[in-house]
Formats: structure tokens, sequence, C-alpha cells
């Protein structure tokens, strides 16, 4: 199990819901523009547009008081901007590491938070944690990383359907999971068809090669479902969303265009 944690970490955690979050949250911004040199890569001007976009879409997204799911709440920034633009929302975080669980009970004490991993079926799995870059951690090991930073622990999984009661309505879903966005959908295809939410959700080339994915299966469920996807950029300049080659090519070929998606039912 878990001992100890990085510094910076606790550090983070300690800025988010605070009057110091915005100002952590411009440090940030800039530490990002400045990975992603516009003079050395240039071609990778929209994923840099991406990160800045990511609050605006869902502040017009969320509104009060809209219930929402953090699925895959790490250390709670996202959790902090949905509960600033739905107060009075019943909201939920899912964690599966201990002491980023036990931070958001005591960060946001009228968030339901569940220690446990999402799926497509109850298990007790292996959770990969990496000490240094604790934000890759998943259900899946990640060869790039660090082994020797890499502790294993037992996590129980649960389906997003059996943790939401059938008489609760949800808005907005954002799910960062580390590739396991699809088995995800499949344990939510209940409370999908029920309410239809929004969903952020995080797709990457690596994170789909470690669970042996395509980037077709992730689209064709939220299609089936009856979901349109977006770039973030698209959906809030509102134009059309992506069809299969483009998703796909965001995602798996160089220079890559998005990171992370919107997920809006279609218009009926």
């Amino acid at each position: 199990m878990i001992k100890q944690y990085p510094l910076r970490e606790y550090v983070a955690h300690l800025f988010i819901n605070t009057p110091f979050e915005e100002h952590a949250f411009w440090l940030k911004k800039i530490i990002k523009r400045m990975k992603f040199n516009r003079q050395k890569h240039p071609e990778l001007e929209k994923l840099r547009r991406e990160f800045s976009l990511t609050r605006p879409v869902m502040q017009r997204l969320i509104q009060d008081p809209m219930n929402c799911i953090d699925v895959g709440a790490h250390l709670g920034s996202v959790l902090s901007q949905i509960l600033k633009f739905s107060p009075h929302g019943n909201h939920i975080a899912i964690e599966p590491v201990p002491y980023k669980a036990q931070w958001l009970r005591e960060k946001f004490p009228t968030v339901e938070v569940h220690q446990v991993a999402v799926s497509d079926a109850p298990s007790i799995a292996n959770f990969h944690y990496y000490l240094h870059q604790s934000g890759f951690s998943g259900l899946q090991a990640r060869e790039p990383l660090n082994s020797q930073n890499e502790i294993q622990f037992t996590v129980k999984c649960e389906r997003l359907d059996d943790l939401i009661p059938a008489d609760k309505s949800i808005d907005f879903i954002k799910v960062d999971i580390e590739g396991n966005e699809f088995n995800f959908f499949r344990g939510a295809q209940q409370t999908l068809q029920r309410c239809q939410p929004h969903i952020l959700f995080e797709c990457t080339r690596s994170n789909l090669r470690s669970f042996n994915l395509q980037p077709i299966e992730i689209f064709d469920f939220l299609t089936q479902h009856h979901y349109a996807v977006f770039f973030l950029e698209d959906w809030f300049n509102a134009n059309k969303p992506l069809d299969i080659e483009q998703f796909s090519n965001a995602i798996m070929h160089y220079p890559f265009q998005a990171f992370n998606f919107l997920a809006t039912q279609r218009a009926k």
C-alpha cells in the first residue's frame, strides 16, 4: 500500500478550492505553453489551445444545479471548477488512490467520494501507481515509466451503473482514467441512456495502446449511444462534430490534435 506521496502533490492539493487556486492555474498554463513552445513545436498549436479551453467549455456546459461526476478526480482541480459552476448540484468524485480520495473528502465535504476504480464489471484488480507521476497511474502498467517508482496494490472495481441510483439525474461527466475510458463507458450504459450527460473524456494513443484498443471502438460506442464527438474548440465555436477518420487521425498520428474530447447527445 502507498505509504508516501510526492511533496509537490501535497502542496498542489492545498491550493485547490482556495483563493490561491486561480494563481496556480495561470502558473500551470504558463508551464504548459513553455512545454509546447510555439517556435519549437508550431505543429502543436491545437493542443496549446485545448488546455485553455477546458474551463470555458465546462463553464458553458455546466449550469446550477446540475449534478456532475468527476471520474479520476486526482487532486480535485476539475472538481473545484464543477462546484463553482454548479454549487447546488449533488456531485460525485471517483478516485481509487487512497490518499487522494481522503484529500478529496477533506477538501470537498459536500461531494460523495468513492475510493474505487470504475470499469465494465465488478472485480478486484491490480492498480499501477507511479510515485513521481501519479497522474499516469491506472489499471494497466505504463511501459515508458520508471518501474522503480511503481507500486502495485489491489483496488475494488465497480460499474458506474451500480454506483448511481436509478432515480439520480447526471448532467455532466468528466472521465480521465488513463486508457480505461472504454471499459468505463461499457459499465455506464444505463446511466448514459437514461441521463444523456455531456462527457468530457481523455483519449490518447499511448492510453489506447496500453489497453490494446483502437479509436474506432470508442467512437462507435459513443455514436451507437447517439453521441456526437467534438474537439473542444470546434464545439465551443459551434462547428461540426468529428467523423471517425478525423477522430482517429487526431489521436494516432503526429502532430496530435487533441488529448481531450467532448461528447454530447445528437439533436433528435
